[in-house]
């Protein structure tokens, strides 16, 4: 049976330990045989209604406004029944995050901030280094266009993963359900989607829908492809853990900054307030 775990000694370096504080929900609770699953996306895309879906009850708070109902990292515990036609018995771990999508660097940051520390905790949980099982990356096909926090969020997920785990990444589409009324806009945006994300589905990731019809089966499917894949350490682990990192001087950091930092030179792209410079100033 394959290790999701391998013995290490502890680090040298968690530098990204200065950067926990202490409101984080951390998960300490992880095995070495966990099955995580992160589940990423802009807020609305139904995150925690995809977990709710696998898991048959309501255990994540779906959020049905513009704000954000996860604000911290949440995960729901599923024991994979003997019955289960993949690793059964096995226990699955849904995480939960909190959406990139406030449009300044100090909400975007701190998004940042608390999906990294998580990961990185539970990668050096116990002083093993306990792997990811997959991601998947979610976005409403209701969405008429990539705005800018759109085109953020992507490229951060793509910095915190790395491009050596997108093979166990699922890329999907989700809310099928609205568009009911226009079922033509659908296929065309979704020809659109895989085309904004071909460079990532080239490099090892699928693309999946969730559609109307029958989500359940769609979402279960999803959760297969991934646990039928070899875990994982993604980029933002390593940073943090094996080279010592704090969140601030990563890669997917690197990206956020430089991103506003051109919204805030072009103001036809994004309307920053000063406020929101200042935050870029200080980071």
């Amino acid at each position: 049976m394959e290790s999701l775990t391998q013995e290490s000694s502890p680090s040298l370096s968690s530098n990204y330990r200065l950067d926990i504080l202490p409101e984080d929900r951390l998960f300490t609770d992880a095995r070495p045989d966990d099955l995580i699953v992160v589940v990423m996306g802009l807020t609305g895309a139904g995150k925690s209604s995809f977990i709710n879906r696998f898991c048959g009850r309501e255990l994540m708070k779906v959020n049905h406004g513009l704000r954000s109902c996860t604000e911290q990292i949440g995960v729901a515990l599923f024991t994979l029944p003997s019955t289960y036609s993949v690793r059964p018995g096995r226990r699955l771990v849904l995480v939960d995050t909190p959406g990139f999508d406030d449009s300044s660097l100090q909400g975007d940051f701190e998004t940042l901030r608390r999906i990294s520390v998580w990961l990185a905790d539970v990668y050096e949980s116990k002083n093993m280094r306990v792997k990811i099982a997959g991601l998947v990356y979610l976005h409403s096909i209701g969405q008429t266009r990539m705005a800018g926090s759109s085109l953020l969020a992507y490229e951060l997920f793509r910095k915190i993963c790395g491009r050596d785990v997108l093979g166990t990444v699922v890329m999907a589409s989700t809310q099928w359900e609205t568009l009911l009324h226009n079922p033509s806009a659908g296929p065309i945006r979704e020809r659109d989607l895989t085309r904004f994300w071909s460079t990532t589905l080239a490099q090892g990731a699928v693309y999946r829908r969730i559609g109307a019809k029958d989500p359940r089966r769609d979402t279960e499917e999803i959760i297969d492809y991934i646990l039928k894949k070899h875990a994982v350490a993604t980029k933002i682990q390593e940073e943090l853990v094996e080279s010592g990192k704090r969140v601030a001087e990563t890669e997917a950091a690197q990206t956020l900054r430089e991103t506003l930092g051109k919204w805030l030179g072009n103001s036809q792209t994004q309307d920053l307030s000063k406020e929101k410079e200042k935050q870029l100033d200080a980071h």
